[in-house]
């Protein structure tokens, strides 16, 4: 069996937090220590922590330059491997039955999830209005109102008529995000969102980053995919 060549290799693998020392070059930085702080193996063993994982990590990077440095944005990024890392193993392809607690334990991700993309985006400047009207500033009524990414943010009754773009939005969808963007990392922990708020507030995340990125991340497509086939497959299991 062959040696690895370099002996930072097993420091830096995939879903690693490592401390690296840098020697800056004239076109390239140049790694010359390397030491694990945490690996998050748990993760690594996990299809669906994985994918998760991912979307996170290519989140920051879509939404971050390069060499930008943001001690708030890495802190989050931590937080959310480290909450990963901590839940139960769900069930791996192959495994068409779900295990007792799969459902819960997917609807607590997609709520860290939701809670991680709000915390970046108010991190950076990209976070939604939800405060009051976009268009005429108009302090929000407490009932149904429209949101629209192109507007970048919540719409009041009259104004989210007038705009082709803008989709329905709940009261409740509109406290969960208000929730998600405020405080800090770990307030999906104490909510109970229903099963049609939550779906909300995806799609409403999902159109906002897709109008700043200007494309569908391939990570959030991937985890589309994943969530289709496994639901398919236990449908198909239940039937049999």
């Amino acid at each position: 069996m062959r040696r690895p060549k370099s002996r930072l290799g097993g420091n830096v693998e995939l879903f690693t937090h490592v401390n690296l020392l840098v020697a800056h070059g004239r076109n390239l930085d140049i790694v010359t220590q390397a030491e694990a702080s945490r690996p998050f193996r748990h993760i690594r063993d996990d299809l669906w922590k994985a994918s998760y994982a991912s979307y996170a990590a290519e989140l920051v990077d879509r939404f971050t330059e390069e060499r930008m440095e943001s001690r708030p944005v890495f802190d989050l990024l931590l937080q959310m491997l480290t909450f990963l890392d901590g839940l139960p193993l769900r069930a791996q392809p192959g495994e068409i039955r779900e295990r007792p607690g799969d459902a819960a334990t997917a609807a607590r991700v997609e709520l860290a999830t939701r809670n991680f993309e709000l915390k970046l985006m108010a991190a950076l400047g990209y976070a939604p209005e939800l405060g009051q009207c976009v268009e005429c500033r108009a302090r929000l009524a407490p009932a149904d109102n429209s949101f629209s990414a192109a507007s970048g943010g919540v719409l009041c009754d009259g104004c989210g008529a007038i705009q082709p773009n803008a989709r329905s939005i709940s009261v409740n969808a509109i406290k969960a995000l208000r929730l998600f963007s405020q405080e800090p990392f770990g307030v999906f922990e104490r909510l109970r969102i229903p099963v049609d708020v939550a779906l909300e507030v995806h799609g409403v995340l999902r159109a906002h980053v897709n109008y700043i990125l200007e494309r569908q991340l391939r990570t959030s497509e991937f985890l589309d995919r994943l969530k289709a086939d496994h639901s398919r497959e236990v449908r198909l299991a239940q039937v049999g």
